[in-house]
């Protein structure tokens, strides 16, 4: 009776509010083997909150700054769009940019996923509202884009993981219940196929939290724990052992809890040479959180219509 009179209060009373942290690792982090000590033990710098989210930070060092590309959202038009913060390497920040290129899309974006390929930066948002898989190019760093390709088409998947293995390219997807699901093409530019392999998994969180790593010639990369009740409970770094058209095993390394800084949640994580960073959720109380989570309901239900008439 409790938990369900907690329910209908969270229900009522609370919407979920994500904000991004950055850690100066110093040059001591080693992936994966002492990730989660310093971020239990290091202090984070929060982003200046400008939106009701900020999330999916994707991190690029570049002349002596850090551009850390995220996910901005606000319940007024209850979309996401794509921004670039720029900071000093003392996280001092200079400026904060609204990528362009993307508006035509007309929908929902986020995890703003990297992909640097012979000094060339490509982007894979997430745009399962489209129910396409979208690539991007920079033409102007760090702020124009321009669509290139359509990789996946009628696919509804969410937080898509580029990886190349043995000179074959994949693409690591869910779908909204957080079924994986897989493909591979010779090149990121090739044609895109669906692929069954047999799956041995550690568990059944698959979603994408981040960019794969290869530390010693082992692959990891990152899924987010998402249940039917809690969105973005916690992040696992996982080692990928074989993957290819018949079989896909992975090994859990860790599990990275909300407790690495006493929040609600946490669900993306990357870091480069010098800097670390992951967004964290908070439970915020408002008494206007029932009116917002309509209205983003309303409004999404308003994009699908939207979106389907313009593929139809």
């Amino acid at each position: 009776m409790q938990a369900k009179i907690k329910r209908i209060i969270n229900m009522l009373f609370y919407h979920e509010s994500w904000d991004i942290m950055i850690i100066k690792d110093h040059g001591i982090h080693l992936f994966p083997d002492n990730t989660l000590e310093i971020l239990n033990k290091s202090t984070a710098q929060q982003l200046k909150k400008k939106y009701t989210f900020q999330a999916d930070p994707f991190l690029i060092e570049k002349d002596d700054k850090l551009y850390v590309f995220y996910e901005a959202f606000s319940f007024r038009n209850s979309k996401g769009t794509l921004r670039c913060r720029i900071l000093d390497r003392e996280l001092t920040e200079i400026d904060d940019v609204k990528l362009e290129g993307f508006d035509d899309l007309r929908c929902h974006l986020s995890f703003p996923f990297l992909i640097n390929i012979n000094n060339q930066l490509f982007m894979i948002p997430e745009s399962s509202e489209r129910k396409e898989v979208l690539l991007f190019q920079s033409v102007e760093f760090p702020a124009r884009w321009k669509k290139i390709k359509v990789l996946l088409s009628d696919t509804e998947v969410t937080d898509n993981i580029f990886l190349s293995i043995n000179e074959t390219c994949y693409l690591l997807s869910t779908t909204m219940d957080n079924k994986i699901i897989i493909h591979s093409a010779e090149h990121l530019h090739g044609q895109w196929q669906r692929i069954t392999p047999t799956l041995k998994v550690s568990n059944h969180h698959h979603r994408g939290a981040g960019t794969p790593y290869i530390v010693d010639n082992k692959m990891y990369f990152l899924t987010q724990e998402c249940t039917p009740e809690t969105y973005g409970k916690s992040i696992y770094i996982k080692e990928l052992v074989t993957l290819n058209d018949i079989n896909f095993d992975e090994n859990l390394i860790e599990q990275i809890n909300s407790s690495i800084n006493h929040s609600d949640g946490v669900h993306t994580l990357n870091f480069s040479n010098n800097f670390i960073a992951y967004d964290t959720k908070i439970n915020k109380f408002s008494l206007l959180a029932i009116l917002k989570k309509l209205s983003y309901k309303f409004m999404v239900k308003y994009r699908n219509i939207y979106l389907s008439r313009q593929h139809n």
